[in-house]
């Protein structure tokens, strides 16, 4: 697990510094595969769950596959921190794949959300929302999604939009890595761009961008319309109103602030 994700950082990283080359020597893509199923996989420290209902429902109006949520009792133990508040998730992910290889159909592409801090012990950030292990020729397809960062609101003062705060970052995070790990090499922009804030999380496209989207319907991974068949989802119009609602919730906590 590890010497994969150092090699897709190093890949990362050569391929940057060699645009040039790259264009000299292009190289055969392989295909992406569309998932069998997505299993969503809720770890027994998450309480907060208010968000899974809205993600799970935006995620089943764009996927082609069957999305599904199950509860995970799977301890983090401090044999997996990367510091004394952030778990190590390429040492959790490695764990969460152990202990799931045997369950879901082939190929079954498998997400963790943990209410814990993390990091990347390999990459120089302070923290990271979500990794990805895993593309189209690997027998498992991961993602670990942090709501330690991206849960909106907080217990003593809550607002009945946290939730779609929430489950939109979250649903950002998870096509993302569903995409990746799926083998799709894509832009990079839109809903695939990198976020290294919340800000910029918030900001960023919850859609595709029109090439990556054409794509992702071609290998089967995405439908072609976004269905409109249950009225309490996240429409594509629904979710662009979050930006506004992230606003309105900070404007509410910087008011909250000012009373206390």
């Amino acid at each position: 697990m590890k010497y994969r994700l150092h090699h897709l950082i190093f890949f990362f990283l050569l391929a940057r510094a060699s645009g040039a080359l790259a264009q000299e020597q292009p190289r055969e893509v392989a295909r992406p595969i569309a998932p069998a199923e997505v299993v969503l996989y809720i770890q027994s420290d998450l309480k907060r769950t208010d968000f899974v209902r809205p993600l799970v429902c935006a995620l089943r109006r764009v996927l082609t596959a069957p999305v599904s949520v199950q509860a995970l009792d799977f301890p983090l133990g401090s044999e997996l921190l990367a510091t004394p508040t952030q778990f190590e998730v390429t040492k959790v992910a490695d764990r969460f794949i152990r202990r799931t290889e045997n369950e879901g159909n082939t190929p079954s592409f498998k997400h963790l959300l943990i209410p814990f801090d993390m990091k990347v012990e390999a990459w120089n950030w302070r923290y990271a929302f979500s990794t990805y292990f895993g593309d189209e020729t690997t027998s498992y397809h991961v993602g670990v999604v942090s709501t330690a960062r991206i849960v909106a609101g907080n217990w003593w003062l809550q607002s009945p939009w946290d939730r779609q705060i929430t489950a939109t970052r979250a649903y950002k995070l998870i096509l993302k890595s569903i995409a990746q790990t799926a083998g799709h090499r894509g832009t990079g922009a839109c809903i695939l761009a990198t976020s290294l804030s919340l800000e910029e999380l918030d900001r960023k496209s919850s859609e595709f961008c029109p090439d990556d989207r054409a794509a992702l319907v071609a290998a089967g991974i995405l439908k072609e319309k976004e269905e409109q068949n249950d009225p309490d989802c996240m429409t594509v119009a629904g979710r662009l109103l979050v930006p506004m609602l992230v606003t309105a919730r900070r404007t509410l906590d910087d008011w909250w602030a000012r009373l206390h």
